[in-house]
């Protein structure tokens, strides 16, 4: 048996991994860690951002021609329903959690949706039902914390 080989129980010799294999080993599994920990599953949102202009209560007696207000979308599949939805005239519903302050997105009022919670469902409970006017005069409290108006029709997407 030569220098480098260690003996098997079965009699035969095998040479160990040199360290330079192993050091290149060790790279490829931390690089593929590193990349699937950065990347996220494909199901993933990913950070793009874009913010819609939103119509609601539309054909109220308290505002005929709606009250609008702004979202800001994070999720890439939730920003790409509210681009399908852009100029269709289909309503739909927009949810959130109601967060203090405007956001720096949905002057002139005193509140806005957290990016994070923001989603498009087809149903949701009528105690977060309203008006954007609803909110500004109620606090963050409306709704339970939460605000999606039935009447919600997503017009517009801001650059």
């Amino acid at each position: 048996m030569s220098e480098g080989e260690h003996k098997r129980t079965s009699g035969e010799s095998v040479k160990p991994m040199s360290s330079r294999r192993a050091w290149i080993a060790a790279i490829v599994i931390v690089a593929g860690v590193g990349s699937t920990l950065q990347c996220g599953s494909p199901d993933a949102p990913s950070r793009a951002e874009a913010v819609f202009q939103v119509r609601a209560c539309r054909g109220s007696r308290r505002a005929p021609d709606g009250e609008l207000f702004r979202i800001l979308l994070r999720d890439s599949n939730v920003i790409a329903q509210a681009r399908g939805l852009v100029g269709a005239g289909t309503r739909r519903i927009v949810s959130g959690r109601i967060v203090p302050g405007n956001g720096g997105f949905n002057a002139p009022w005193s509140w806005h949706l957290d990016p994070d919670t923001v989603k498009l469902p087809e149903v949701a409970i009528e105690l977060c039902d309203g008006c954007p006017s609803d909110v500004e005069a109620n606090g963050v409290n409306w709704g339970g914390g939460t605000f999606c108006p039935w009447t919600s029709e997503i017009i517009a997407e801001q650059n």
